[in-house]
């Protein structure tokens, strides 16, 4: 049996894995809740393992498709992990920011 099939199937899927990305980057993009439900050490392992695919690709068996096919996963994940940070660093910021407004105009913090 020619394993060729398997090479054309493995490359096919992992190129079309990175439009699959996009939900996720949208969601994350939309949250409103600082993307709590967003496990960073996750995507942190799901980048460092198509990092390392990336430079088997390039380094091991020279295939430049395979190692771009793995860079784009990367930068999809490294993206994710992005907009996580920035989405969480606003939702933080904004229920400070609530919290001050509160205890502003909360009566309690009138002077009497």
């Amino acid at each position: 049996m020619d394993p060729h099939w398997i090479a054309v199937a493995f490359g096919t899927v992992n190129s079309i894995r990175v439009v699959f990305y996009l939900p996720q980057i949208v969601a994350v993009a939309r949250s409103t809740s600082g993307a709590r439900d967003i496990a960073l050490c996750t995507w942190a392992m799901w980048a460092l393992t198509n990092g390392l695919g990336a430079a088997y690709g390039a380094l091991v068996v020279h295939d430049r498709l395979l190692a771009l096919s793995f860079a784009l996963s990367l930068l999809a994940c490294v993206l994710t992990m992005a907009l996580t940070v920035v989405q969480r660093l606003r939702w933080a910021r904004g229920l400070r920011a609530q919290g001050m407004a509160r205890a502003v105009h909360s009566p309690s913090a009138s002077p009497t």
